[in-house]
């Protein structure tokens, strides 16, 4: 009696949940009542009749399911996605300023910004900026290179020209990024024979230099201290450079003060397994900090002779050519001054940014800083740091028999001298 009480139950529980799952009627469909079913008027065969209504339970949930995939669905409306339009007003800093103005904050001529503009305008047509749209071209390039020749941090241009901080930095970062990715069409290392050959040509038209017949870069080192937001803290960066007789730059390195040798840099492992980066024979010169390499020349330490003298003094003239290019750099880009950055790797983009700038404004003949110095007169600039805890190495064998080679070569001297 217990036994049958229990299929009561749960054939009642089971039609009720038929009557829920039901739809209204329609052609086809059956009604279910408690007629249909024995279990209901006490019949015998419990377990038969359970047994059927679950199978009918499950045939009706089947055949909704398949209403549901056979019905065609009404088409949906696709609503276009508006394109998101610049709502700022655009920003030219050619039209903002006049040209005292603008050479004052930009520290160029004014052609020569129309002319940077026209050049990056292509490879800066792709840049897209998460949550704004992409800015028109000469508000992309004023803004960078505001934030490049100023010491203005991103809340102060924001505030200026009316932005949001968020999009300024956006802008900038973007610009930076899209311009190391190009670095090679604008920090070019001579590879080919006719860019190699000019190169070293053009060092014998620099009458203080022209007796380094197989020179073809001169390389230095500047001390910056770069705010790293990752540290939280300023940290010692330093920045290697080469630069030809045109001074422009061929390369461009920047690692941490504490991990910085020669021979890891990029250039160093790259001359050390490729001699054929350069010219057979030929060589960079750079100061004490490098190491004595058969092609890279460096003062000699410890002057013992007066032919040791004579040749330092002919070097003498390669490193006031790389201090004026370092000079150029931070005279033009003043960021350089309060430069700050996410990491390392920020740094890097900024760094290669600022020399392709340096070399768009020496192919362009900018000639503001030549007019700058020489209405200041000949004064002492200082920026950045010396790099006096680093000293290269004198060890190299092939260092040593090339500089007495070359010392051969350059000093000529007197029997017992």
């Amino acid at each position: 009696m217990e036994e049958r009480a229990v299929l009561a139950n749960i054939a009642s529980i089971i039609t009720k949940d038929m009557l829920i799952d039901q739809q209204p009627r329609g052609e086809g469909q059956t009604e279910i009542s408690s007629n249909s079913y024995p279990l209901l008027a006490a019949s015998d065969d419990d377990e038969a009749e359970i047994f059927a209504m679950m199978q009918q339970k499950r045939a009706s949930s089947s055949d909704l399911k398949r209403r549901e995939t056979t019905e065609p669905e009404e088409p949906q409306t696709r609503h276009k996605v508006a394109k998101l339009e610049w709502t700022y007003g655009d920003l030219n800093l050619l039209h903002r300023y006049v040209d005292a103005q603008f050479e004052s904050y930009l520290h160029m001529r004014k052609l020569s910004f129309l002319r940077i503009q026209q050049a990056l305008e292509e490879i800066l047509q792709n840049i897209t900026l998460p949550g704004y749209p992409s800015p028109p071209p000469q508000t992309l390039v004023s803004l960078a290179m505001w934030k490049l020749a100023t010491d203005e941090h991103f809340e102060e241009i924001s505030r200026k020209y009316q932005l949001p901080w968020a999009l300024c930095q956006q802008v900038v970062r973007s610009f930076w990024s899209v311009i190391s990715d190009n670095y090679e069409s604008f920090i070019k290392w001579p590879n080919s024979l006719a860019a190699q050959q000019s190169t070293l040509q053009a060092y014998q038209s620099l009458p203080q230099l022209k007796c380094f017949k197989e020179l073809f870069g001169i390389i230095t080192l500047k001390r910056l201290d770069v705010f790293l937001e990752s540290e939280h803290a300023e940290v010692p960066v330093v920045l290697q450079l080469i630069c030809n007789a045109e001074k422009k730059i061929i390369d461009c390195y920047v690692e941490l003060a504490n991990e910085y040798t020669f021979e890891e840099s990029p250039i160093g492992q790259t001359l050390a397994l490729n001699p054929r980066t350069m010219p057979a024979g030929s060589y960079l010169i750079g100061n004490s900090v490098f190491p004595l390499k058969s092609y890279l020349m460096r003062p000699i330490e410890s002057e013992c002779f007066r032919k040791d003298a004579v040749f330092n003094d002919l070097l003498k003239p390669a490193f006031q050519l790389a201090e004026e290019v370092l000079d150029a750099l931070a005279r033009r880009f003043n960021t350089l001054y309060a430069l700050e950055a996410r990491d390392l790797n920020e740094v890097r983009l900024i760094m290669e940014s600022i020399c392709a700038m340096h070399n768009l404004c020496e192919e362009f003949k900018d000639d503001y800083l030549v007019q700058l110095a020489n209405s200041e007169g000949q004064i002492n600039f200082t920026w950045g740091g010396i790099v006096d805890d680093i000293k290269g190495s004198e060890s190299n064998t092939k260092g040593l028999r090339r500089r007495v080679d070359l010392m051969d070569e350059l000093v000529a001297m007197e029997p017992g001298d």
